[in-house]
């Protein structure tokens, strides 16, 4: 018995991975082809588990790295399926083999793993792709199981948005199809099983034809239409898909030949190329050739190359790009945003027009996100120079949403599905539609060019971040205000009311005297406290009137933080308003028999006068000159002495500030022959301009400022 046991002992220790300590490969088979506790039964599941982006991992931190990593990973997987027998089946391959466990448990426990095993990552995104095998009972060879739950998981390696998979009847069906696929592809070649399908692009302003997209179909006697999302697949697995694409896109010229030939509508047809087209093949001679045979020209072909492709890593593909632009043809960013680095291939590649995943409308009515998503595509495309489709429309709210945002041409269910050209050798879809004529592409492209979305519509594109909104953020510390950002057209607004810069707006919005100062923290007040966090007034700066407005952001203890958007209404008003403006400040003028300036130099200047009294100021420019001068002249002899202390410009912002108010207002006699005895009211109000403080002081008589009957 003691043999029996130490004998079994050593064959585990020959079945376990010297790495992890896990089970092998052939560990695992052993105890599923056995007798014991995990041999199989009806309720065996098999878990095949990937760990993705493991070989960048390796080439960032060295082997030893990457052996810490799986290491890691192991007892990590040990940990969250405890009773469960684990195999290190190769790399980064592992499987969990059970007896036990339910279908939702599964998905419980390995979303648990995914979560974990983030502190692994160092920085990198190292996905864990796992597929599940439920046994049936009717697998003849329990290896069968390992195969299938391996298969779930292959199945799901490139699914972005998928990391679960459980084997099922219509995978089987696929799997059985692939191998089709691969015994057929050769027959199906040679006797024509593949036609092209044409798929419509619309203009967008106008919703006429603009081109379309050929589609390969596999059309077999046997199984029908086998979709081209599997066979695609296959022939790129086994390294045929350039026979096929260069297939398509001979057929395609052929047919356009025919259009030309027959005077039927010609529109431009884009063809989809693999990454591996430019490996396997010179794919721009085969085209070349291709185009050549027929007579096609190039503006009638399109290069279509899905964003997988260029993501895949493959340098090379930056120079083929460039030399298919270089040759005369459009290249076409197809799947854009189809869950790979899309602003990077933006940044490294040169397309003429970018293709818009069709996942961004599929989620359009439920998930508000992708229509922000979506405009800012279109807006950062426009101000690449790039032009836009997006595929995938089928509703017309989502073609009034793609038209508003500015995206040039559409394609989708709600122009036209994909189809073959009919019995006459026309395009189905193209029978009685308008058709976009080539002499006025380019007027369209032109219009295309306009970004719909941007501040700066007519400015041309030269790769520099601008906004022309004058906008700027605002911090306030109990009383004191600081500006922590402006962008540069803020700055230009404060140009235009005297203000050089930050550094002089901060320093000014010390003074909590100043008028237009006081202001803006009114505004902050109101906004902090409105229901909507929003607040907008007119005030006084540098001479111009002034419009801000407020946006509360957020408060934490005595710090408050604001938006501002303002603008110099009196210099960029339109006419009708300023024309107003300058009207109002008339008819204010007028409802004083004076108007005078003084300054803290000491000069005084009358800027408006109605009415026997002269303008003093033209005499004598000495302010306690001419004030002394017009009290001898105007104002009662007994309150001479109080209103020239009055008119005592050196005080008055103190006797401001005592008041508690923005302005002095006092009552004189006058002495005048025409008026003697009138009462007068004299309003002294202060105010800050080109970095000097100025005071205007208004005239009339207290008389007139009584309503009558």
């Amino acid at each position: 018995m003691r043999k029996k046991r130490d004998s079994f002992m050593a064959e585990e220790r020959y079945h376990i991975d010297e790495l992890t300590g896990l089970h092998s490969l052939t560990g695992i088979l052993e105890h599923l082809q056995g007798h014991g506790e995990f041999a199989a039964c009806l309720n065996t599941v098999i878990i095949y588990i990937n760990v993705m982006n493991f070989k960048s991992f390796n080439q960032r931190y060295g082997f030893s790295g990457g052996n810490d990593f799986i290491k890691g990973i192991a007892m990590e997987i040990l940990g969250v399926f405890p009773n469960e027998l684990v195999a290190r089946a190769s790399g980064d391959h592992f499987i969990i083999l059970s007896n036990s466990l339910m279908q939702n448990e599964i998905s419980e426990r390995l979303d648990k793993l995914r979560e974990i095993a983030h502190k692994y990552e160092k920085g990198l995104v190292m996905r864990i792709k796992a597929g599940v095998y439920l046994a049936r009972g009717d697998e003849e060879d329990p290896v069968v199981m390992i195969d299938r739950a391996k298969a779930a998981c292959d199945d799901i390696i490139r699914v972005y948005d998928r990391d679960t998979n459980f084997y099922s009847d219509e995978l089987e069906n696929r799997n059985r199809l692939r191998q089709y696929v691969l015994d057929n592809f050769e027959t199906a070649f040679n006797n024509r099983y593949f036609k092209v399908y044409y798929q419509k692009e619309v203009r967008t302003l106008t919703r006429n034809v603009c081109g379309y997209e050929a589609l390969a179909r596999w059309m077999d006697p046997e199984f029908g239409i086998i979709s081209p999302g599997l066979f695609i697949e296959v022939l790129e697995d086994v390294r045929l898909v350039h026979k096929l694409d260069t297939y398509i896109i001979e057929q395609v010229c052929a047919d356009l030949r025919k259009d030309i030939e027959q005077g039927h509508n010609v529109e431009p047809v884009s063809v989809n190329l693999s990454r591996l087209d430019f490996e396997l093949c010179d794919i721009l001679g085969e085209v070349d050739k291709c185009r050549e045979k027929y007579d096609i020209p190039k503006y009638l072909l399109n290069i279509e190359i899905t964003e997988s492709a260029v993501a895949s890593g493959a340098d090379f593909l930056g120079d083929q790009i460039k030399s298919f632009r270089n040759a005369g043809y459009e290249v076409w960013m197809d799947d854009f945003g189809a869950g790979y680095s899309s602003f990077n291939n933006l940044k490294s590649y040169d397309f003429d027009v970018v293709k818009i995943d069709m996942n961004f409308l599929r989620e359009f009515q439920t998930n508000k996100k992708s229509r922000v998503i979506l405009a800012n595509i279109v807006d950062m495309a426009k101000e690449l120079g790039i032009h836009t489709i997006a595929e995938g429309v089928e509703t017309e709210e989502q073609y009034e949403f793609l038209k508003r945002i500015g995206c040039e041409k559409l394609q989708g269910f709600l122009f036209g599905k994909p189809e073959p050209l009919n019995d006459s050798g026309e395009k189905a879809t193209n029978v009685g539609e308008h058709c976009e004529s080539m002499e006025i592409r380019n007027y369209y492209d032109k219009i295309g060019e306009i970004n719909l979305l941007g501040n700066t519509p007519l400015r041309p594109k030269t790769m520099e971040v601008f906004n022309n909104l004058p906008i700027a953020i605002l911090e306030v510390d109990e009383n004191e205000m600081n500006m922590l950002y402006m962008n540069n057209a803020y700055v230009t607004f404060l140009n235009t009311i005297g203000i050089a810069n930050m550094e002089e707006v901060n320093k000014r919005l010390k003074n909590v005297e100043l008028p237009d100062v006081k202001g803006l923290k009114d505004i902050t007040q109101k906004a902090e406290s409105s229901l909507t966090s929003r607040a907008e007034a007119d005030y006084i700066a540098g001479g111009s009137v002034v419009n801000s407005k407020v946006r509360f952001i957020s408060r934490q203890g005595n710090k408050a933080s604001f938006a501002l958007v303002s603008r110099n209404v009196t210099l960029y008003s339109d006419g009708h308003l300023a024309d107003s403006v300058q009207a109002a400040m008339a008819h204010i003028f007028n409802q004083y028999f004076r108007v005078d300036i003084f300054d803290d130099e000491g000069t005084v200047e009358n800027i408006f006068l109605k009415g026997e009294q002269i303008a003093i100021s033209d005499r004598v420019k000495s302010a306690e000159k001419a004030v002394k001068t017009y009290a001898e002249l105007y104002i009662k002899k007994s309150e001479i002495e109080r209103f020239i202390s009055f008119y005592d410009m050196s005080t008055v912002r103190d006797r401001i500030k005592k008041a508690g108010t923005d302005y002095l207002v006092d009552h004189f006699h006058s002495s005048s022959l025409e008026n003697a005895g009138r009462m007068q009211m004299y309003m002294i109000m202060p105010f800050y301009y080109n970095n000097k403080w100025k005071y205007i002081s208004c005239s009339r008589y207290a008389d007139e400022m009584v309503g009558t009957n």
